[in-house]
């Protein structure tokens, strides 16, 4: 889990990037112009100037904010890679921007003679030595954690837990110590007198001043290979001590060019790691709205993929061949699609902003809408019996109306969708319903596109009585001839023009709709339109059961081993489940499995079917042989569902799978079911049989079926 987190956030995040040589050369530069112009401030350090009482609220409430701002991001970015770390470092900046306001609440003469908070002459002085001691403690903290320490386990809420314990306790330290400084303050020496330091205040100085020289030692020592955050953190650290030595330690007292250029100094190293972040923020959006701009692009590429397939296929008079083609696009189509829709997933899981949230969410839907179009696309030439679920058949229909939104959009054509609010929950395969809708609304589109009066499509779907629900597609079309509508059902007929279908549609529609206990009929008038009707029986889902899947316990943390060629999908499984408190390790084909299986235990093997050098059914074989009790506890993954050959592997072995294209949560049913497997759920009466073992799944689209018992 730690090494994919890593690797993940080594490409993003300036925490674990490495520093490059320019980062190296441009924080030189800075250090050596400061030491330049540190050198010649020591020489007037103590030269006195003007009371300027402006210049402390300004100076510590732009203080404040930057390490506010700071804190937030660093938190921020401790969201994304869990490093304990980071959320030691975010706490130092939460700590210092308490401090920098209670150290203005409480400067005598600003706002009180003696200050605010109950502050007397020492207050002010003693706050800035646990101000500037404070920090460099966290820095110190934050360089001897490990940079490959584990990180934080567990659910969101861990993280929302963890973030809320470190600001509270950099709230609670800054809290003690201003106590400390004001009610506490007659068991402190004496380090100020007026505006002048006391002998004491050497001692004092000299051990804070050493804490910021320690904190830049340990970063450079311990830090190997230095981040980005890292190289700038040791910038801050210097800055620190220039503050330190010229406010506290080479100048005589308060208002002195020492006391201002320490000041200037302070500033500055709360800027440099701000602006670093702030660069790294606007980079990362940058990427974003590219990425965003390349899914498009690669959306568009898809959709024309698809359809320039599909008209191929379609054109074919031979239904045999139907499945072999298929099989083919998908092949093709999966395993990137399955990368884009897990990367957009879980890009959207890490994203706060709300800007970059609604990106995310856009790139996401783009995705999930070329997942529908292959499925739906695999979905039209299944022959088997209707895989049942729970079906909200107004959620099936809008579904449908959603997928095809924007080309009748596009062709001005205005849709409207009407369910009746008493129509049940029915107990049907949603995906071949979802097909025929598609195809329904698709064919009324079609029959209007180069129409010139308004063009409109009403889907409604109400009881007819207690036991049947009616749906309607009805358009304003030119409507079908009489001689016609008898004839719209049959295989390979069509009034479309050469090249645009070959009539199998409506005639795969009738097929499903038949095979669920229904009817599918046409009614139309030339000139005033077309109306296609269906007619389903009400089979209601059962209840037994129903309620223990819903409840279904969470997964018990599992050791996962991921096999599957495709780098791109491995990763984005292995993160996923990672963020669940799995530990997840892959391999990309079925030797490099069994070398791993042979050396440490797992719990559950994920497996693509089709590999080079020792494919699914091959690993398989071998897990028999080697590791039996594995045999009950594997998943595949397979882009293969058309294939007799592999169905018939699938349906032999009782091994549940996912269907590719698939999305990270359809992984984490299956991991679910073959963990925890739920009550089996019986069938009602007039229900169809459900298919074998390891059959394509229903619905949600892409979930695995528990595995049978096995003898």
């Amino acid at each position: 889990m730690a090494e994919h987190r890593q690797a993940d956030a080594r490409r993003v995040f300036v925490s674990s990037l490495p520093a490059g040589v320019r980062d190296a050369r441009l924080a030189r530069a800075v250090v050596v112009v400061s030491v330049v112009i540190f050198i010649v401030a020591v020489a007037f350090a103590k030269r006195p100037l003007g009371t300027v009482w402006p210049f402390i609220p300004i100076y510590q409430s732009a203080l404040a904010l930057n390490d506010l701002i700071t804190a937030v991001l660093l938190f921020g970015q401790f969201r994304g890679s869990r490093s304990r770390a980071l959320l030691v470092l975010a706490g130092g900046y939460l700590f210092t921007a308490a401090m920098a306001v209670v150290h203005m609440l409480t400067f005598p003469g600003l706002f009180a003679p003696r200050g605010l908070l109950g502050a007397g002459p020492q207050t002010t002085a003693w706050l800035f030595m646990f101000w500037h001691g404070g920090f460099p403690l966290c820095v110190i903290a934050y360089a001897l954690v490990r940079t490959d320490a584990p990180a934080i386990p567990g659910p969101a809420e861990r993280e929302r837990t963890a973030i809320g314990m470190t600001a509270a306790a950099a709230l609670v330290a800054a809290a003690a110590v201003t106590t400390l400084a004001t009610a506490g303050q007659s068991v402190l020496p004496s380090i100020m007198r007026g505006n002048a330091y006391t002998a004491v205040m050497l001692g004092v100085v000299s051990t804070t001043w050493a804490l910021s020289l320690v904190a830049v030692g340990i970063l450079w020592q311990r830090r190997r290979p230095p981040s980005v955050l890292d190289v700038w953190l040791m910038v801050v650290m210097c800055a620190w001590t220039f503050d330190i030595a010229l406010s506290a330690v080479f100048n005589a007292g308060r208002f002195d060019l020492g006391f201002y250029v320490g000041r200037i100094y302070g500033l500055l190293a709360a800027s440099f790691v701000l602006i670093v972040l702030l660069l790294e923020h606007a980079r990362l959006y940058a990427q974003l709205v590219a990425a965003h701009e390349q899914l498009e692009v690669q959306n568009r590429s898809l959709d024309e993929t698809v359809k320039e397939r599909t008209e191929r296929l379609l054109q074919s008079e031979k239904v045999a061949t139907m499945g072999s083609l298929l099989a083919g696009v998908a092949h093709e189509l999966n395993n990137p699609l399955a990368v884009l829709v897990g990367e957009a997933q879980l890009l959207l899981e890490d994203q706060h902003d709300p800007e970059l949230v609604e990106r995310a969410s856009n790139i996401n839907q783009a995705a999930e809408r070329c997942v529908r179009i292959v499925r739906n696309f695999l979905a039209l030439a299944r022959q088997h019996p209707p895989e049942r679920t729970a079906t909200p058949l107004g959620q099936v229909i809008q579904g449908a109306v959603e997928l095809l939104a924007y080309e009748l959009r596009s062709n001005g054509v205005a849709i409207s969708v009407e369910v009746a609010p008493d129509v049940p929950v029915l107990w049907a395969d949603a995906h071949q319903l979802h097909q025929v809708f598609v195809n329904l609304i698709n064919n009324a589109h079609h029959a209007m596109r180069r129409q010139e009066r308004p063009k409109r499509i009403a889907v409604t779907a109400r009881l007819v009585a207690d036991d049947r629900v009616r749906v309607e597609v009805r358009d304003t079309g030119p409507g079908i001839p009489p001689e016609l509508q008898r004839r719209v059902f049959e295989a390979f007929f069509t009034t479309k023009p050469q090249g645009e279908g070959t009539g199998l549609g409506l005639s795969l529609c009738a097929n499903i709709i038949r095979e669920h206990g229904g009817r599918l009929a046409l009614e139309s008038t030339p000139g005033d339109g077309a109306t296609f009707s269906i007619e389903l029986p009400i089979v209601r889902p059962p209840t037994t059961g129903v309620a223990d899947a819903v409840k279904a316990a969470p997964v018990p943390p599992q050791r996962i081993l991921v096999v599957d060629d495709e780098l791109g999908l491995a990763q984005v499984l292995a993160q996923a489940l990672a963020r669940d408190g799995h530990v997840v390790d892959t391999a990309n084909d079925g030797v490099t499995a069994l070398e791993r299986l042979g050396g440490s235990g797992y719990d559950v093997v994920i497996s693509d079917t089709r590999m080079p050098v020792l494919d699914g059914e091959g690993f398989y074989a071998e897990l028999e042989q080697r590791h039996p009790a594995l045999c009950r506890r594997i998943i595949f993954l397979t882009g293969d569902v058309l294939s007799s050959d592999k169905r018939a592997f699938l349906e032999r072995t009782g091994v549940p799978f996912v269907a590719k294209p698939c999305n990270v949560d359809d992984v984490r049913r299956a991991l679910r079911d073959v963990v925890a497997p739920g009550p089996t759920t019986p069938s009602p009466p007039g229900a169809a049989t459900p298919s074998p073992p390891g059959a394509a799944t229903p619905s949600p689209p892409g979930a695995a079926r528990p595995s049978p018992p096995r003898p």
